[in-house]
């Protein structure tokens, strides 16, 4: 039993070698308003910089004037084949209850960079107007840690406010060796 155990790890681990040092190629940025009466985008798009390298600017502005105690956001992530998209990250947390301890599970992951380029205070009730973020840089140390084999992606991010879907924000990359 112990040699078949070893098996397997060992199999697992060479699955993971061929999934090393890639990196991301993002094409495009789409940002969607779910529901125009609390929210709209001012900016949205992606500059392409030197070897397929890119940073990612949009800007949220809130309509709702209160402050808001009820955010709820998910991450989904796909892989896109021909004509499927096979979702293999679904992950839906309440912010005002983790706002305290972001550092855990998937959303901590993807969060923490996105912490340093963005004007979100992260405690609650969320008092802002408007949400920037100025320039996510996609470079060779973006989530270079994920072990996934190459192939095209979507990152899907949905924001609800006050139990209402109000963002939907959709970035395309592919999954490839290396900048060229």
């Amino acid at each position: 039993m112990k040699t078949l155990t070893l098996g397997f790890q060992f199999i697992f681990l060479i699955s993971l070698e061929s999934t090393r040092a890639k990196v991301f190629r993002v094409s495009r940025m789409t940002c969607q308003t779910l529901d125009s009466s609390l929210c709209h985008f001012k900016t949205c798009k992606v500059v392409h910089k030197e070897n397929g390298r890119a940073a990612l600017y949009f800007n949220e502005v809130i309509h709702y004037n209160k402050p808001i105690d009820d955010v709820i956001l998910n991450l989904g992530v796909f892989k896109i084949s021909k004509n499927r998209r096979f979702q293999f990250v679904n992950e839906t947390l309440d912010f005002c209850a983790v706002s305290r301890q972001f550092a855990t599970g998937i959303f901590g992951f993807v969060m923490a960079p996105i912490l340093n380029i963005s004007n979100i205070n992260f405690s609650c009730p969320i008092q802002q107007s408007n949400i920037v973020f100025d320039g996510f840089i996609i470079d060779e140390n973006t989530l270079k840690e994920i072990p996934i084999p190459n192939g095209v992606y979507m990152f899907n991010i949905r924001a609800a406010y006050m139990k209402k879907w109000a963002t939907d924000v959709k970035i395309y990359a592919s999954r490839v060796e290396k900048y060229s």
